[in-house]
């Protein structure tokens, strides 16, 4: 089911495997990354989803501002989620890639859930329905 769609990100749930897949298609303002984020959060609550995906391969690098806001956010309430597990889809972008990496890592200790990186969507999400 989709939830979410723009020109820049697709989000949808799939109920049969209670995952969450959310795909970046390429950059947007700063105001739609952090509503774009804040929406999937309140999908993966609303659907109380096992597993997510965050596919940020065509996402660029995001401003330091929402790299900070981003650290914060996922701080504060992506912990919170009953989360299973999460998988990320390394972003194309070197620096982007970057980004990801250090957000899951100084997040992995408070995540009470086991993360992922992987190349491509495929990949991920037979990870996580394969440890279903």
């Amino acid at each position: 089911m989709v939830c979410f769609q723009s020109e820049y990100i697709h989000v949808e749930y799939h109920a049969e495997d209670k995952i969450l897949v959310c795909q970046w298609y390429g950059g947007c303002s700063s105001l739609q990354y952090r509503q774009a984020l804040i929406k999937s959060i309140r999908y993966a609550r609303q659907f109380d989803v096992d597993y997510v995906i965050f596919d940020r391969r065509l996402l660029p690098p995001i401003a330091e501002e929402d790299f900070e806001w981003t650290l914060d956010f996922i701080y504060k309430t992506f912990h919170l989620l009953p989360l299973k597990r999460f998988a990320s889809v390394s972003a194309f972008d070197v620096l982007a890639e970057r980004q990801q990496q250090i957000i899951l890592r100084q997040n992995q200790k408070q995540l009470p859930f086991e993360t992922r990186s992987f190349g491509d969507l495929t990949s991920a999400y037979e990870w996580l329905v394969g440890h279903a």
